[in-house]
């Protein structure tokens, strides 16, 4: 049984890191994992997020095997350097935003390749 555990864990340390340095950094610092927050962030309705910047949405990774964990996506607000962090999934199945959070020095523009960008609807009148 001892074996089985530290396989498990062995397993769970080696999970494919993020392409992401700056994001990884971003997730370290709140403590952000499938589990929940380490640190305490606030929970908001909605976020508002400015209408100038580009909303770049960056999917932190997490482990396949966990059927029941959150899942997280964080939403960087360009113009303001500012992240919103969607927690979904988890037992119950929620769905709450959170934030917002300061980036910091770290530079999200540069996780911009794997970013799934937003772009407004456009309505017709």
């Amino acid at each position: 049984m001892k074996r089985c555990f530290a396989a498990l864990a062995a397993w769970l340390l080696c999970a494919p890191a993020n392409a992401c340095p700056e994001l990884d950094a971003l997730a370290k610092r709140y403590g952000i994992t499938f589990g929940g927050f380490l640190a305490p962030i606030s929970a908001v309705k909605l976020p508002a997020f400015s209408k100038t910047g580009d909303l770049l949405h960056l999917r932190l990774p997490s482990p396949e095997f966990v059927s029941d964990g959150f899942r997280h996506k964080v939403v960087y607000d360009t113009s303001t350097a500012k992240a919103w962090i969607l927690r979904t999934g988890g037992f119950l199945g929620v769905r709450q935003w959170y934030g917002p959070v300061d980036a910091g020095d770290a530079k999200l523009e540069n996780c911009r390749a794997e970013a799934e960008k937003v772009v407004p609807p456009i309505h017709k009148s």
